[in-house]
């Protein structure tokens, strides 16, 4: 061995007396502690459930605001039925219970025997903006009559109870109301032509003072059709006993 050997390796060990201990080369294999694993997955499971807390409201937001623009741009599934067929819709079925309750009073064509009309609204979430549909209507049909005896009202409720059973009408209520002085009320309901143009309803009701007694023929949903014209009133027929 040289000089120049043993002076090198000479000054190899000081330099390496002078520095301070170097940490071993980190092994990539060398399997985490049991309670580093911990920590990284519970951090892992936060950021998940801190990107859900802030995705969820943002996706469902967006998946109103897609809702609702579907739902505006597809019309309601209304029946067209011009506005003179539905007045005779809803008083023919009121001049039907007239008949089958039995009355023999003629019921003029004035305040209380009245037609009104109303405007229809969208279900789903148009329905937040109370906005109603364009061209669309429903008609109800109602009337009153006075002096109308217990002894005569009950049994004519019943008989119309069980016709409009047999005509497929469901009967929702027939009952003294509660907390009521005598009052009785029936109620039915059929099907409409379609699912968002509703039900249509028949209401009775019978107050034992004054012998008052209400009925009510309601339609359901419809739109007039394209190019008509509304008429400038619409006006019951009179109704009567059966002839």
């Amino acid at each position: 061995m040289t000089n120049a050997d043993t002076d090198a390796d000479t000054d190899l060990d000081a330099d390496q007396r002078d520095r301070p201990d170097q940490p071993d080369e980190l092994d990539l294999d060398t399997p985490m502690p049991p309670a580093m694993t911990a920590v990284r997955r519970a951090l892992d499971v936060a950021w998940w459930v801190f990107l859900a807390v802030i995705a969820t409201p943002v996706l469902l937001v967006l998946g109103l605001i897609v809702t609702y623009g579907v739902e505006r741009a597809v019309p309601e599934d209304y029946p067209t039925v011009a506005r003179e067929d539905m007045v005779r819709r809803v008083t023919d079925r009121s001049q039907d219970a007239y008949e089958v309750l039995g009355f023999d009073e003629v019921v003029p064509a004035d305040a209380q025997n009245s037609l009104s009309g109303d405007h229809c609204y969208p279900n789903g979430l148009e329905s937040v903006a109370d906005t109603p549909v364009t061209d669309a209507y429903r008609l109800s049909h109602s009337w009153t009559l006075a002096g109308i005896p217990e002894t005569e009202a009950l049994p004519a409720l019943r008989r119309l109870e069980t016709h409009l059973k047999e005509e497929g009408w469901r009967i929702r209520e027939f009952e003294e109301l509660k907390g009521s002085d005598g009052e009785w009320e029936l109620r039915a309901e059929r099907d409409g032509a379609t699912e968002e143009a509703g039900i249509d309803r028949m209401v009775f009701t019978w107050m034992r003072e004054g012998g008052r007694f209400y009925g009510g023929s309601h339609g359901g949903c419809a739109y007039e059709p394209a190019g008509s014209e509304l008429p400038a009133d619409d006006i019951a027929p009179e109704m009567g006993p059966k002839r």
